[in-house]
């Protein structure tokens, strides 16, 4: 029951068949936009935490402890927490590529399709070329509010800018190919 073409059966549309399944590699960390985010998330950790150590050690007063723990707290989420984040809702999702759409499935609450043909498709590889992620639609403009996609910060972008994309897929023969099909 746990095999993935068989949670995907169900929402699938009448004449409608799976032509590839495939999950994110949840040992993939970094992306992009970590270039800029893990020297940030350092700074703020770092500053919180020496705040917080202050706060206790010299000033001792209740509201300036008080004010330091939630900015400690999120700190420790830019630092490591993202990470679990990430890998946890990498390992529930679930990538389908069908005749007429691409997938993403994240539990029953979270399933996002786009269109694949007269869809614009971004393909970006990895440098080593073991990997691919594929995005589906326009950005446009939003895109730039997309850009926290894959981080562990998605929360970041409200929704805004998000596109259905792979990411990090590990298959990329079989996901190319189950593209390049449904698009004849």
């Amino acid at each position: 029951m746990n095999d993935p073409r068989n949670r995907l059966l169900p929402i699938l549309r009448r004449d409608e068949r799976l032509l590839w399944v495939g999950q994110p590699d949840p040992r993939v960390r970094f992306t992009r936009a970590d270039a800029f985010l893990v020297p940030f998330s350092v700074l703020w950790g770092g500053f919180a935490i020496v705040w917080e150590a202050i706060a206790i050690t010299s000033v001792r007063q209740p509201l300036f402890i008080i004010w330091g723990i939630p900015f400690v707290l999120v700190g420790l989420y830019f630092i490591f927490g993202r990470f679990i984040f990430k890998k946890r809702r990498k390992l529930a999702t679930i990538y389908a590529v069908t005749n007429s759409r691409a997938i993403v499935y994240s539990g029953e609450r979270s399933i996002a399709d786009s269109p694949i043909v007269g869809a614009p498709t971004k393909v970006d590889r990895s440098r080593d070329g073991r990997h691919v992620s594929v995005s589906f639609g326009y950005q446009g403009l939003a895109g730039l509010l997309g850009m926290y996609q894959n981080t562990g910060m998605d929360f970041f972008g409200l929704g805004m800018g998000q596109t259905v994309t792979f990411f990090d897929v590990d298959d990329v023969d079989g996901l190319m190919g189950a593209l390049d099909q449904a698009r004849v």
